[in-house]
């Protein structure tokens, strides 16, 4: 017991936050995304009819590309057409659902960044409160026993609801990812760096 002590007391000051899963569970996150569920239905839809018809339409394409693969005699440069075919279709394919789900990734990416501004004053906030002085994202920790007390990410989560109680769900014109982040760190400059008026 007397040797445990030590690494038990070290052991507090640690705690596991998952970035992603802090700001998926706020509730502005959470109603940002039931509206960019709603506000975008159609291209989702469209995205999944499809994704849908594009794998029946590849199919036969990567069939013929492992047959061309595995035939007797099959070499390197016999296979390539069928194998080239396949691959040129397949990224069409994939090009083409990323352009019809364009609109919805990125009004996910302005819900996330607008959170995300707050993320460091919510995790300082949360490593006061459960008395942590290091974090670590879960892929770094080995083991971690489930509801422990390291895991702050729901600490986390309490802070940002705290701080961003509901975020607009639809990136004004002109948008671009980083853009809100950038905004942020300006504002946070401080008055002195700005040029004086006359």
């Amino acid at each position: 017991m007397v040797a445990t002590s030590p690494a038990h007391a070290q052991a507090r000051g640690v705690g596991v936050v998952s970035v992603d899963a802090a700001i998926q569970q706020t509730t502005a996150f959470q109603a940002a995304a039931a509206q960019v569920q709603s506000t975008y239905a159609a291209q989702i839809q469209q995205a999944q009819t499809r994704e849908q018809a594009l794998v029946a339409e590849l199919q036969p394409l990567q069939q013929a590309a492992q047959a061309a693969q595995s035939a007797p005699g099959a070499t390197a440069e016999s296979a390539r057409p069928a194998i080239e075919a396949f691959t040129t279709r397949q990224q069409a394919a994939q090009q083409e659902l990323a352009t019809i789900r364009q609109p919805i990734l990125l009004a996910t990416q302005y819900v996330r960044e607008q959170i995300a501004v707050h993320f460091n004053d919510a995790l300082t906030a949360a490593m006061a409160a459960s008395n942590v002085d290091l974090v670590l994202e879960p892929n770094a920790v080995a083991s971690l026993a489930p509801n422990s007390a390291a895991n702050i990410t729901a600490a986390v989560t309490t802070q940002l609801n705290t701080r961003v109680p509901s975020v607009q769900a639809i990136p004004p014109a002109g948008w671009n990812p980083g853009d809100t982040l950038r905004a942020a760190q300006q504002a946070q400059q401080p008055a002195a760096a700005q040029p004086e008026g006359r």
